[in-house]
């Protein structure tokens, strides 16, 4: 027969003349092994049945990343806590130790079927898995892809302000969002969404988070969305509205081309935008308005400030603060601003971050600078 079963070292007399019964089968070696004989060995070369003398055994195959097909040698009937025990660690039967001649084969036989049929199984299973991860992540960079379409320019000028845009998924689609265009003909909207989370579900609700763009050039100067602080409160009613269960930071800015003038909302936006002037002075733009889609009385106000010509007004999403040494909030906001500083822009910026990127959480930066 081409069966290979082994038994563990009981050094019992038993146990020495069961392993010469199944010698004399051609089923077994003529001598007892060891766990260690069996973690050590390939796994072609493992026997396909190993036969243990008691639960201690038992556990010790069923650790092993080799598995084998175990099953219990007893001198009496076990007791029905001492089976339901053994059959949960996987053994497949149990054999009185004086068994022998044609029903001992036919156990054997009838064990080793059954553990080749849970192999094919289970072959069978991870195959089944491999193929729909594949097809998952097909979907995914299909997605990335639908995804990236729905993003603004890498660069884009409207007017005298040049609006930039990176960002860096920490999986395949990203909950993070940009979006930047002309509104009328005096404004430039800009601004970055996080999504709470990363993967599949946040990357949806960019879609909706594109449609917001599409409903702020179409509604802009109505009542809801005549400032900054109206327009993120109307979105936060549109999210609660929709019972989306995904709550949103995000930073929304509302640039006057006739006044050079930055009005601005955010709610639960860390680290807070920042405006950089021509001699790389750092105004932040602190808010504490609540993240969008919890709560429905939130309340989310507009400030202003002057937005002069070579400033810089810097966007990031909380991911960024990941790639950046300490472990205290604050100190990374400070390690952030000495990043700015040593900086020579917004790109060179982004690759420093980008080096430290370590998947965690999705990573966004815009930028938009005044130009002449």
């Amino acid at each position: 027969m081409s069966i290979s079963l082994a038994v563990l070292n009981t050094n019992t007399e038993l146990s020495r003349a069961f392993v010469a019964t199944i010698a004399s089968l051609g089923v077994g070696s003529d001598s007892e092994i060891n766990i260690k004989n069996i973690a050590e060995s390939e796994h072609s070369q493992s026997p396909e049945i190993v036969a243990c003398a008691s639960l201690e055994e038992v556990q010790l195959c069923a650790s092993l990343d080799n598995l084998p097909c175990c099953i219990l040698l007893s001198h009496d009937l076990p007791s029905a806590e001492t089976l339901h025990e053994a059959f949960a660690l996987g053994c497949l039967d149990c054999w009185p130790l004086d068994m022998h001649g044609p029903e001992l084969l036919q156990r054997i036989t009838a064990v080793s079927n059954r553990f080749a049929q849970m192999v094919a199984q289970l072959e069978d299973s991870s195959q089944r898995l491999v193929d729909m991860q594949f097809e998952l992540e097909q979907d995914q960079l299909q997605g990335q892809q639908i995804q990236r379409g729905m993003l603004p320019k890498q660069d884009k000028a409207i007017g005298t302000f040049l609006c930039s845009r990176w960002l860096a998924p920490s999986l395949i689609l990203s909950g993070d969002f940009i979006d930047y265009f002309p509104l009328q003909e005096k404004y430039v909207a800009c601004f970055l969404a996080d999504v709470a989370g990363h993967g599949a579900s946040s990357a949806l609700l960019t879609v909706q988070l594109k449609n917001i763009s599409w409903r702020l050039q179409q509604k802009f100067g109505s009542p809801s969305f005549n400032s900054p602080g109206a327009m993120l409160g109307w979105i936060n009613a549109t999210l609660i509205e929709q019972s989306i269960e995904k709550h949103v930071a995000m930073f929304l800015g509302i640039i006057d081309k006739e006044t050079n003038t930055l009005h601005y909302s955010s709610g639960a936006q860390f680290p807070p935008a920042m405006l950089v002037d021509t001699q790389g002075t750092i105004s932040v733009l602190e808010q504490n308005g609540k993240p969008l889609g919890l709560f429905p009385d939130a309340h989310y106000h507009s400030d202003s400030i002057a937005f002069p010509q070579g400033a810089q007004l810097l966007v990031f999403s909380d991911g960024v603060l990941d790639c950046l040494a300490p472990d205290d909030l604050a100190d990374k906001e400070a390690a952030l601003l000495q990043a700015i500083a040593q900086s020579n822009g917004p790109a060179s910026l982004w690759d420093m971050l980008r080096a430290q990127f370590d998947g965690v959480d999705d990573m966004s930066l815009m930028a938009v600078k005044h130009i002449s």
